[in-house]
């Protein structure tokens, strides 16, 4: 039996236009295969059932490890709803969320070098 991948759940956020929803932000949360990037799911909050199923369309199946300039140019071009903008920011701070989450992590530090 294969072991399962190991995936991330990674989100962004955006603030909505007031007069769009009475939710402040909206969210792009996806999960994530860790070493490829390649994302598996893609879910929003708030939910509007065709622009999640547009963004799964777009983003399932692709990579956030190289960038993502070629999805949010679609989403421009395929997207026309006051939301937009804050579509695109979300998904923009969900790839940084994923980018940082790769990044090396520092080794911690002893408070204590004394106590080995």
């Amino acid at each position: 039996m294969q072991p399962k991948e190991r995936t991330l759940i990674v989100g962004g956020m955006a603030r909505l236009p007031k007069e769009i929803s009475e939710a402040e932000v909206f969210q792009v949360i996806a999960e994530v295969d860790a070493a490829t990037g390649k994302v598996l799911e893609v879910d929003i909050a708030p939910s509007s059932p065709l622009i999640l199923e547009m963004l799964k369309q777009i983003l399932v199946g692709n990579s956030l490890l190289n960038g993502v300039g070629n999805l949010l140019r679609e989403i421009d071009q395929r997207l026309f709803h006051r939301s937009k903008k804050a579509v695109i920011v979300a998904v923009k701070d969900m790839a940084r969320e994923y980018r940082e989450s790769q990044a090396p992590k520092p080794p911690p530090i002893n408070p204590d070098p004394y106590n080995r």
